[in-house]
C-alpha cells in the first residue's frame, strides 16, 4: 500500500512477504485457528485479517494481533532481520502496556528496545534513501517518547486514549435527547458525576456485588472455587494419585501405605484475583472429544513464571486445615534459543505429555493464558521425526493490559452459565 517513488523497486521490498496471496491466505487461517487457543477473558480474539482487516477490524483485535499473535506467527515467514526488528518494538510495548511496572528494570529495558528499534528501523526499512523519506512516519518518532512520559506522570493506563474512548462510549450510549446532543451529554455526564458521588460518601447505594453460584466456595484473597463439581469422590488414576503422593511428601506428610491413592472430588473453575475465570482439562476436553471447540482457559502461569495445563481443582484436608490444590501438567522452561533470537519477546514451551503431573496450590496460579502451535520455520521443518517432535510446542500470549481491564470492570461473567464452557468457536 506503500507509495514507491522513482528509482525504487517493489520487487525489492523483501519485508513485503503479503504480497504474495497465497502465503497472506495461510496466514490468515492461522490467525483464525488461534481463536479456541484465545481463552474468553481475552474479550474479542482477531479475526482472520486476510478476510477481514480492512472491514471493521477493531483496535483490542489489533492489539492482540499485533502484540500477542504476530511474534509467533511470523517467525517461520519473515525474514531474520525484519523479524528480530519487528520483535524490540513487542518487547517494549508489552511492558509499557502493563499497569504497574519496576521504574530501573522494567523501564530501561522497555526504553533501549524502542530506540534500538527506531535506529533499525532506518537503517532496515527507510535506508536513508530520499525516496524512502515517506517510510518514517510521525508514529515512530513518538516511541522515543513513551518510557519518558511514563517516568514522568506514570503508566500509559493512566493517560492514554483508551480511557477517554472508554469514557466518549460509555456517556453517548446515554444520550436521550438526539436534538441537542451536546448539551444532554454534559447533562448525562453530570448526573453519573453526581451518582458516582453519593455511591463513594454512601456505601449501601453501590451495587452488590456480583452473587457467585450455589456451591462455589471463596478462598481468600480473591479466590473462588467455581462449579461444576463432581457429585461424588472418584479415586485418582495412578500418575496423579503419584503426583499428590509426591506433593504430600514435600509438604511433610507421611504415608503408610506408599501406593495410596486419594478418592478426591474435581472441580472445574477457578476464579482469580484479577477477574479471570481459569477452567480445566476435565471439562474442556470432554467437549472437545465431543467435537465440540471450547475457547480453552486450562492454561496459566504460575506465581514462579512457569506455565502450566489446569487438569482439575481439588480439596483435601492437610494439617487439619481444608487446602485447594490443582493438578496440573506443566509446560518445559522456555526455548533458550528461540527465546535469544526473539530478543526476549517469544516465549516457546512444550507440553510434557500426559505422563507429567504436579500438584500446586490454586493460590499459586496468576493468571490465565493462551498456549498457541508454533509454526515450524524450515530448519525444524526438515528436521528427521519433525511432526512428532514439535508436535506439543506451543507459545505464550498473555491478555494485554490485564490489570487495567480489571480496574475498568472488564471481568468474565462466570454465572453466564452452569460450566463457563458456553464461549465456542
Amino acid at each position: 500500500m506503500l507509495t514507491c517513488e522513482t528509482p525504487d523497486d517493489k520487487s525489492t521490498w523483501d519485508f513485503a512477504i503479503f504480497s504474495d496471496q497465497a502465503l497472506w491466505r495461510t496466514h490468515g487461517q492461522l490467525v483464525a485457528d488461534a481463536t479456541r487457543c484465545l481463552p474468553g477473558s481475552f474479550d474479542r480474539p482477531p479475526r482472520d485479517p486476510s478476510k477481514k482487516i480492512s472491514s471493521g477490524y477493531k483496535a483490542w483485535e489489533f492489539l492482540l494481533y499485533v502484540y500477542g499473535l504476530l511474534p509467533g506467527l511470523l517467525r517461520h515467514v519473515l525474514p531474520a532481520k525484519y523479524y528480530q526488528h519487528f520483535c524490540r518494538l513487542v518487547f517494549g510495548v508489552r511492558i509499557v502496556l502493563q499497569y504497574r511496572f519496576r521504574p530501573t528494570i522494567d523501564l530501561p529495558a522497555a526504553h533501549r528496545s524502542f530506540v534500538l528499534y527506531i535506529e533499525e528501523y532506518e537503517r532496515v526499512y527507510y535506508q536513508y534513501r530520499q525516496e524512502r523519506l515517506h517510510f518514517v512516519r510521525p508514529s515512530l518518532h513518538s516511541l522515543a517518547h513513551i518510557v519518558p512520559e511514563a517516568t514522568r506522570i506514570g503508566p500509559g493506563a493512566l493517560h492514554s486514549q483508551w480511557t477517554l474512548e472508554n469514557f466518549i462510549g460509555n456517556i453517548t450510549r446515554e444520550i436521550k435527547q438526539h436534538v441537542t446532543p451536546y448539551a444532554n451529554v454534559s447533562e448525562q455526564a453530570l448526573r453519573r458525576c453526581q451518582v458516582n458521588a453519593l455511591k463513594a460518601m454512601i456505601l449501601s447505594l453501590a451495587e452488590p456485588d456480583q452473587a457467585f453460584p450455589q456451591y462455589s466456595e471463596t478462598l481468600g484473597d480473591g479466590y473462588v472455587l467455581l462449579p461444576a463439581r463432581d457429585s461424588v469422590q472418584r479415586i485418582l488414576p495412578p500418575v496423579e494419585a503419584r503426583a499428590l503422593r509426591d506433593f504430600l511428601g514435600k509438604e511433610g506428610v507421611s504415608l503408610r501405605d506408599p501406593n495410596w491413592a486419594a478418592p478426591v472430588r474435581r472441580w472445574a473453575r477457578l476464579r482469580l484475583p484479577n477477574g479471570q475465570v481459569a477452567r480445566c482439562a476435565w471439562k474442556e476436553a470432554a467437549l472437545e472429544a465431543r467435537g465440540r471447540k471450547p475457547r480453552r482457559a486450562r492454561m496459566v502461569k504460575l506465581r514462579n513464571d512457569e506455565f502450566a495445563e489446569i487438569q482439575f481443582f481439588f480439596r483435601i484436608k492437610l494439617h487439619d486445615h481444608v487446602k485447594t490444590l490443582a493438578m496440573i501438567a506443566y509446560f518445559t522452561p522456555r526455548d533458550p534459543e528461540i527465546l535469544t533470537y526473539s530478543h526476549g519477546t517469544l516465549l516457546a514451551c512444550t507440553h510434557l505429555g500426559d505422563s507429567s503431573r504436579s500438584v500446586v496450590y490454586v493460590k499459586h496460579i496468576v493468571s490465565v493464558i493462551a498456549m498457541v502451535p508454533l509454526p515450524l520455520n524450515s530448519v525444524e521443518a526438515r528436521t528427521a521425526g519433525a511432526a512428532t517432535q514439535f508436535r506439543e510446542r506451543f507459545f505464550v500470549v498473555e491478555k494485554p493490559g490485564l490489570e487495567v481491564a480489571n480496574i475498568a470492570g472488564r471481568v468474565e461473567d462466570f454465572a453466564a452459565d452452569a460450566d463457563g464452557l458456553d464461549s465456542t468457536v
